[in-house]
């Protein structure tokens, strides 16, 4: 429950008329994660998602700052993506509208995430499934 209040009070930050830089800088940071998570990447991963904490904190944002955090701290592969799960429907929403921007859904992991838009790049699965996912309608 706590979580969800966090979610929608991120998203509420936004909604309500925050500029479209803080939001658009966000973006880019943690499309970074992703893609470090698509090349099986955890020590890129935690870099760019410490690099994301500490933009959202900038921006005020703490629901996203905590989430990239548990990225960052991640032990190896699976809790970071387990992190970035989660993490990625906080960000899901900031996506809405924003030029050079896809969210994607990954039925094997029954996930969304955000990418630049292009060919597909699975964060969730990495290499052994790079291209599963499908543009989320």
């Amino acid at each position: 429950m706590l979580f969800l209040a966090s979610v929608t009070l991120g998203s509420a930050l936004f909604a309500a008329g925050e500029p479209a830089g803080p939001k658009l800088d966000l973006l880019a940071a943690y499309v970074k994660i992703s893609a470090a998570l698509a090349a099986d990447n955890l020590a890129d991963a935690k870099s760019a998602a410490a690099a994301l904490a500490g933009t959202a904190g900038a921006a005020k944002n703490q629901a996203v700052a905590d989430q990239a955090s548990v990225v960052a701290k991640a032990a190896d592969l699976a809790g970071a993506r387990g992190g970035y799960k989660t993490l990625s429907l906080t960000i899901e929403p900031l996506a809405a509208g924003a030029k050079g921007y896809t969210v994607m859904f990954c039925p094997m992991a029954n996930a969304d995430w955000v990418q630049t838009s292009g060919g597909t790049m699975n964060p969730f699965f990495g290499r052994a499934m790079l291209t599963c996912g499908v543009p989320k309608k």
